[in-house]
């Protein structure tokens, strides 16, 4: 099965205008270095993982449909770009409920609901679903947002996890580390080089959790203009992937 890693950013993407940084400098100078805003997307199922700032990018060089979205929480890198969705008529979109009610604003205020169905799923915490394909929603630290998770979702027999912007007291939450432990594809933050309590990992943090996860392949994503250079991550991390824009997997 393909995975599609459309970004590999944070927020401010990188480069970062108006940053001169080594990561921003290089990244203007040389293209593989820039970063989009996280987002995904599995084609077995045509379903996209947080449609970022730059989905309009991604769709345009994608160029494959969607009929699923999920959104793993509403600050803006992870949901701004869902009016650029306005191509599909008819979508389906799962998140918590909460997480929802921005998403339907957007429509509302962007695309308009008449000649667009698209339909809403909210999800609770710590339960499974099944769409045709399996579903868990879980819970995360990310503040200041109220509510914020990741997602397991199961096709077939392909275990695929995607944490979301989390802190490093995911490493402690004994009941979401056995739901995603042995997946057949982690999706994890690795946004500064030092974790921020109740708000992103680290360097040294993510690694931590793809040890305790023991994911037959792991990639880290959501990655910081500040954190170190491309090659340095893979250093560090020798034993996984660190995503680039466009990257493809096989699981």
């Amino acid at each position: 099965m393909k995975i599609i890693i459309l970004g590999s950013g944070i927020y401010s993407g990188t480069p970062k205008p108006l940053c001169d940084c080594e990561n921003c400098s290089r990244a203007r100078k040389y293209p593989q270095y820039k970063r989009t805003r996280f987002s995904m997307y599995i084609p077995k199922i045509k379903a996209l993982i947080d449609p970022s700032p730059d989905l309009h990018y991604h769709l345009e060089r994608l160029n494959m449909p969607v009929k699923h979205v999920f959104i793993t929480h509403a600050h803006f890198d992870h949901i701004g770009g869902l009016p650029e969705l306005q191509i599909f008529k008819h979508i389906k979109l799962y998140a918590h409920a909460k997480t929802l009610e921005v998403a339907e604003y957007l429509q509302k205020r962007f695309v308009g609901e008449s000649r667009w169905n698209w339909e809403y799923f909210p999800l609770e915490f710590n339960r499974w679903y099944d769409f045709g394909f399996k579903v868990y929603h879980f819970k995360v630290a990310h503040q200041p947002i109220e509510v914020a998770g990741g997602f397991i979702i199961q096709i077939g027999n392909k275990k695929i996890v995607i944490t979301g912007d989390t802190g490093p007291e995911i490493l402690e939450d004994k009941k979401t580390l056995e739901e995603i432990s042995n997946a057949d594809l982690l999706v994890a933050e690795m946004t500064h080089k030092h974790s921020i309590p109740k708000t992103h990992l680290g360097v040294e943090d993510a690694i931590k959790l793809a040890q305790k996860v023991r994911a037959k392949k792991t990639v880290f994503v959501h990655i910081s203009h500040t954190n170190y250079t491309h090659e340095e991550l893979e250093e560090k991390a020798k034993e996984y992937l660190i995503a680039r824009d466009f990257m493809h997997l096989e699981i």
